[in-house]
């Protein structure tokens, strides 16, 4: 499938507001800006989709995952380059590494939360192709391992790295878990803890898998088992009473993290939640000294809340993640209003761009002006309901 800006908007005009009509026009723009079609890359002559554009372009792991969940709404082919691209980069180990530069660098001490099996089923959903689904699977699979066999204890999963990883402050496997200097991982180490979001993050895998395992005539119930299995583990560990909210676990001495974030939320994302749970999960998104209304990266009245990157800004993946689990539970009213307060955010600040996050309490984008994961999940926020 390939339709141009005007094939896919102009059908879409009819069902959104003006406002989400432009948004869509930019986060396109935004998209098609940072795609990179030059010859002669470290990962061929495909094009693919840099999270931001110039001499520091790149593909990023879920980054790479993200983007082509966006574009296959519109052009399938860029969207399978986009992960055919990046996988094939494995390493002997099955770790996906972080990022490959345009000039030829890889970080490959370290990858980054395991969603590119989630993204591949959404472009295969839209795209059909079984060959693509194949060469995914294959490649799965011995990432699959590489986390059960690197990343896990007694049933749950944690970040961490390949060498080193308690050097810098716990740099590299804090860059894994893409929240890089997030308060999450203010309390304790971050390989100590079981992370609540990739854990999740895990379920969607084996979900994932089990799904194109039928496609292709493999064995699925190994994959729902796992998924049945990590889903009971992580319900029964990662959820505080003390807090009435999903929370981080010190693996070690077996203490809750007492930083809150959108991480918090994924078990309703994932589906997991009882509903008990989920609305204990409501309540904190309606709470202004929480979440509402921006779903900022730490809770508004934590202390170490300020606007250094994900130290408390809006990060549009995660908060998207955090509004659509609220909203398949049913909490339409604070989802939705959640959803429009970072739609407005967004759109308001478009005279300066779609930006890499925002600052929630200013109303106002910081650091990068053009990024294409934001750019993916204006356009989630907008279409997927």
């Amino acid at each position: 499938m390939l339709l141009t800006k005007e094939e896919w908007l102009a059908p879409l005009r009819k069902s959104v507001s003006e406002r989400d009509a432009c948004l869509l026009d930019a986060a396109y723009e935004v998209l098609k800006g940072n795609t990179i079609r030059e010859k002669n890359t470290p990962w061929g002559d495909v094009p693919v989709i840099s999270p931001w554009s110039g001499p520091c372009a790149g593909i990023w792991n879920w980054d790479s995952a993200f983007h082509a969940m966006a574009v296959s709404r519109y052009d399938t082919a860029l969207a399978k380059s986009c992960i055919d691209a990046f996988i094939n980069f494995q390493l002997p180990t099955g770790m996906f590494p972080d990022v490959i530069h345009v000039d030829g660098r890889i970080c490959d001490n370290y990858g980054k939360p395991p969603v590119l099996p989630w993204a591949t089923m959404i472009v295969y959903y839209r795209d059909g192709d079984r060959a693509f689904l194949r060469r995914c699977y294959d490649r799965y699979v011995r990432n699959a391992a590489f986390w059960e066999e690197n990343r896990r204890d007694r049933g749950l999963f944690f970040y961490s790295a390949q060498q080193h990883p308690e050097a810098e402050n716990y740099l590299h496997p804090r860059w894994e878990s893409g929240w890089d200097n997030s308060p999450r991982w203010d309390e304790f180490p971050i390989p100590d803890l079981w992370a609540i979001d990739l854990n999740c993050y895990m379920v969607l895998f084996y979900r994932a898998m089990s799904e194109a395992a039928e496609l292709l005539g493999e064995e699925k119930g190994i994959w729902l088992d796992k998924a049945a299995a990590l889903a009971e583990r992580m319900e029964a560990e990662l959820f505080d009473p003390a807090q009435g909210a999903y929370a981080d676990r010190n693996r070690k001495n077996g203490k809750f993290v007492t930083v809150l974030s959108p991480a918090s939320f994924m078990p309703l994302y994932i589906g997991t939640a009882s509903r008990e749970r989920a609305e204990a999960m409501a309540r904190l998104a309606a709470d202004p000294k929480k979440f509402y209304p921006g779903m900022p990266t730490v809770t508004y009245d934590c202390p170490a809340y300020s606007t250094d990157y994900w130290r408390g800004q809006t990060w549009l993946n995660v908060a998207f993640f955090a509004y659509k689990g609220l909203y398949d539970y049913g909490f339409t009213k604070v989802a939705e209003e959640i959803r429009e307060f970072i739609l407005s955010m967004v759109y308001d600040g478009l005279s300066r761009g779609i930006s890499e996050n925002y600052d929630s309490i200013a109303r106002r984008g910081r650091f990068n002006n053009s990024f294409s994961w934001s750019a993916a999940f204006v356009m989630e926020f907008i279409l997927e309901r």
